[in-house]
Formats: structure tokens, sequence, C-alpha cells
């Protein structure tokens, strides 16, 4: 999936090469990845942003990612507040649907190492574990602990409990 993300996103700038501005938020606005970020942010979705920043190295969005944002938001919020029971498979696969749509919408100055599902399934954890970006505190910790969980189950590397904790 990454380089299906990669290639879009060659071709849009190949479109709109002869543009002077690197922003895509400065390009035709009928387009996805030129609707720029003008919406008013919520706390949480500038938490998000912080966040996609410090560990994606995060340089552009769009309103899509916004309003994608938006969507996933309350998916998750429906999903925080149901017991483990109750859980919605189709809100949960709507809130994965969500995340993934979060990584078309926009541009990182580098492809992550791991495969595109663990990035999602990384993200979908650290916004559940932070109630929606909602704690700033914990977000550095709910990264690191469902990153190593990612690193874990698919014995990329073996860590110990120890490691784990930190």
């Amino acid at each position: 999936m990454w380089d299906n993300i990669r290639v879009a996103q060659i071709a849009h700038d190949l479109i709109y090469q002869e543009s002077d501005s690197e922003n895509i938020a400065d390009f035709d606005p009928s387009c996805i990845y030129c609707a720029g970020g003008s919406k008013s942010r919520i706390r949480n979705y500038r938490n998000f942003l912080i966040y996609f920043t410090n560990h994606y190295q995060l340089t552009d969005v769009t309103d899509e990612t916004n309003l994608t944002f938006e969507k996933l938001s309350r998916r998750l919020e429906v999903l925080i507040q149901e017991s483990e029971e109750e859980i919605h498979k189709e809100t949960a696969k709507s809130a994965r649907k969500n995340t993934e749509e979060i990584f078309e919408t926009v541009r990182l100055d580098r492809i992550p190492k791991i495969s595109f599902n663990d990035t999602v399934s990384i993200l979908i954890r650290v916004a559940f574990e932070t109630n929606v970006f909602k704690d700033p505190d914990c977000i550095k910790i709910a990264h690191q602990l469902a990153y190593q969980k990612v690193v874990r189950d698919g014995n990329y590397l073996k860590l110990s409990e120890e490691e784990t904790v930190t």
C-alpha cells in the first residue's frame, strides 16, 4: 500500500510540477491532495498532527485529512464506550478504513519501515489508548507500546518484559 500512496503522490506532483510552490495546499482545490487544511482544528486533531509529525515526519495535510480524522474519532469513541464483548465489527472495520484514508491524504517525508497494515494498527492503537488523542502526555507511551507489540507479533525483534515497560 505504501507504494500505491507514493505513486499517487508522484503522479500528482507531475501534474502540478509547473507550479513554483512545494505545498500541496497551493494547487487545485478540487483535487483531494490539493485541498488545503483550512478548517479550524480541534485540540485532538492538533495533537494528532503533532504525533504524526514526530513519528512519521508529516509534511503536509489536506481538509480531507481533517474530515477523515473526525470520522475516525467518532468511530473510535463508539468503540471506547462499548465493552469488549459488544464491539461491533462494522464500526471497527470503518475505523480501520478511515485510518487507511488518513494515510492517503497526508504527505510524509519518508515512508515508514514497517508495513502499511502494521502502521495502521499502531495508529488505531494510539488513538484508542489516548481516547482519540485527548491526552498528549500518553501519546508517546502509547506509540512505544503499540510499536513494540507490532514488532513482537511480527517476530522482527524479541523484546524482554523489562524493555516493553519503558
